[in-house]
């Protein structure tokens, strides 16, 4: 939990990023944004990777084309983020949110068709009805994650971590699984850890 003066400090980095980026700045790696309200603000285009966005409110964010590789989103709301083609206003396919960590983020129903979760961490993140349809989900760690009713047709797993996971095996059944993948759901299926 931050201190009041730790709080003082993230909330002046918050406001020089809101300048520099008004002035045309976009490198704002590494900057520590921990448990700041970004929600509604326009980062288009920023290179936020190594940043400390843990516990950080991001709901209606716009946040096309922004770099989060190796960022830090543990605890992270991220609740209807904006990702829109600047053209048609649609949700862009195919986030890259490589290494990052999403550790027990809230991303309810949050569209990442086509993402980039490779070597995310993603443990105890709340993933209810989030669409991972053809998601590359090599080495993401879903350990403690809810998938409940999420949509993995076509995921690439390779390496999953899977474990203490809430699953629904019948669209798992959906996902591209790897041989080492598909052993283990099927050793915890025949365990009983997992229903069918």
């Amino acid at each position: 939990m931050a201190l009041p003066e730790q709080i003082l400090t993230f909330e002046s980095n918050l406001n020089r990023l809101l300048e520099a980026y008004q002035q045309g700045q976009r490198d704002f790696s590494g900057i520590n944004l921990q448990g700041l309200n970004l929600s509604r603000v326009n980062l288009t285009g920023a290179n936020l990777s190594g940043a400390n966005l843990s516990y950080t409110n991001l709901s209606g964010a716009n946040l096309y084309e922004v770099n989060l590789t190796d960022a830090n989103l543990d605890g992270a709301y991220l609740g209807s983020v904006i990702l829109p083609d600047q053209e048609t206003g649609r949700l862009v396919y195919g986030s890259v949110l490589v290494r990052t960590n999403l550790s027990r983020a809230a991303l309810v129903r949050a569209s990442l068709v086509e993402a980039n979760l490779s070597r995310t961490t993603l443990f105890q993140a709340n993933l209810r009805q989030a669409d991972l349809r053809q998601a590359n989900l090599y080495r993401t760690n879903f350990n403690g994650a809810d998938l409940t009713e999420a949509q993995l047709r076509q995921a690439k797993f390779c390496g999953v971590n899977l474990e203490n996971a809430i699953i629904d095996i019948l669209e798992l059944s959906k996902a591209n699984l790897d041989p080492e993948t598909r052993k283990m759901v099927a050793e915890r299926i025949s365990s009983g850890s997992w229903h069918s």
